[in-house]
């Protein structure tokens, strides 16, 4: 079993809502940037290497993070889905193997110390997939998460693809994601955009892993608020109050 881990951050999105030109990551909360948060807590995981996927404006992104120690970049010219963002990793982590942590530069209250035990279960038990879930009780907007009767992870659902009884599910996907870094390009080289968006979702990789019989496994995190992005000026405005 190969333990080695490797975290990539996405970080390319312009984020619209925010209503300003900076790249979304790096806007500030408390007088640190959303970006700086989940390197430093990314960085305590002790990983091999951390790579951050970089889009718009990413000339400002790479200029405030290079002086990271381990950090390597990877562009993501147009900004066409979660699953595309990873997919540009592919030529950094080519032919490497050990475990690849998902994570997003605009989820800032994310914790080394929630992320370490699901790492190691994951690791431990050599998994092909792990995903971290939370229940929240208006999970509007989020991808949700559909079980059988014994616990296990059925499916996931986007919102805007959900029928009426899936809408009224509280177990959402805040789509942070540990995969075994050699499966993960096999499944998302299959993934279509035939959705609402016409994006390439990282969450169809859910169903790919399935189809292909691989282990996986859905582990719910007790604090929902460690995993909520930040999408507009004003949730960016609530957690400074």
């Amino acid at each position: 079993m190969n333990k080695e881990l490797r975290v990539i951050i996405l970080a390319a999105g312009k984020g619209t809502r925010m209503n300003s030109d900076l790249p979304k990551v790096l806007h500030k909360l408390q007088g640190k940037t959303l970006i700086d948060y989940v390197i430093d807590e990314s960085e305590l995981l002790k990983p091999k290497e951390t790579i951050l996927v970089v889009g718009y404006k990413k000339e400002r992104v790479i200029k405030h993070t290079e002086s990271r120690i381990n950090l390597k970049y990877a562009i993501q010219e147009e900004q066409l889905g979660t699953g595309h963002a990873v997919l540009q990793t592919k030529k950094l982590l080519k032919n490497k193997k050990g475990h690849m942590l998902i994570l997003y530069g605009d989820v800032p209250n994310i914790k080394a110390s929630t992320l370490l035990p699901v790492v190691d279960n994951h690791i431990i038990n050599n998994r092909d997939l792990t995903l971290i879930t939370a229940e929240i009780d208006d999970p509007t907007g989020y991808g949700r998460i559909i079980r059988d009767k014994k616990g296990n992870l059925l499916k996931i659902i986007e919102e805007k693809d959900c029928n009426n009884n899936e809408k009224k599910i509280k177990e959402w996907n805040p789509g942070i994601y540990i995969f075994k870094t050699e499966e993960v390009f096999k499944i998302l080289d299959n993934i279509k955009t035939n959705n609402a968006s016409k994006e390439y979702y990282l969450t169809d990789a859910i169903g790919l892993a399935q189809q292909s019989n691989m282990q996986i496994k859905a582990i719910k995190i007790a604090n929902s608020g460690e995993v909520i992005g930040i999408n507009t000026a004003d949730q960016l405005k609530e957690l400074e109050d």
